[in-house]
């Protein structure tokens, strides 16, 4: 019985700080960014003050200031859970990134030579598709049809 009980507690307590898994499918347009490497973070949160600052950054403005935010916020450990460089019309295959259960949000950042706030939030619970098109990134669910973007605004 002792033996049994103890076998539940530890599997209970691995379910307590088990984390899910985020699956990211990117598809990159053959004329992304002008012809030109595109550099993309994905950033995940669990404060939700910082979450809301960065939904108001551009991309531009995330890659000039994201070291000083990992130092403004040490705690934040999942920042830069993932960080890129992608050629236009490159295949990428990502391995399923883990995700801490205090995680609360994401953004994508995508560093387009363009003007425009290129980044989008992210449900970092469900799978997506990361489309890098022409001019600016868009995200959908992994579920669906990789799907143009449309033009950035």
């Amino acid at each position: 019985m002792k033996l049994t009980l103890l076998a539940f507690l530890l599997v209970m307590n691995v379910g307590v700080h088990a984390c899910s898994k985020l699956d990211v499918t990117v598809h990159i347009s053959p004329k992304a960014n002008k012809n030109n490497p595109i550099a993309v973070d994905l950033v995940l949160v669990s404060d939700k003050k910082l979450l809301k600052e960065l939904m108001k950054m551009s991309a531009k403005e995330w890659f000039e200031q994201r070291h000083q935010i990992q130092l403004d916020y040490p705690k934040e450990t999942d920042l830069t859970a993932g960080s890129w460089e992608w050629v236009p019309g490159q295949a990428v295959k990502l391995d399923r990134m883990p995700v801490r259960r205090a995680i609360i949000g994401g953004v994508i950042f995508a560093n387009y030579f363009s003007e425009g706030a290129h980044r989008a939030a992210i449900n970092p619970r469900k799978d997506i598709l990361l489309t890098l098109g022409d001019e600016d990134l868009c995200v959908q669910p992994a579920k669906e049809k990789a799907k143009p973007c449309p033009p950035p605004k």
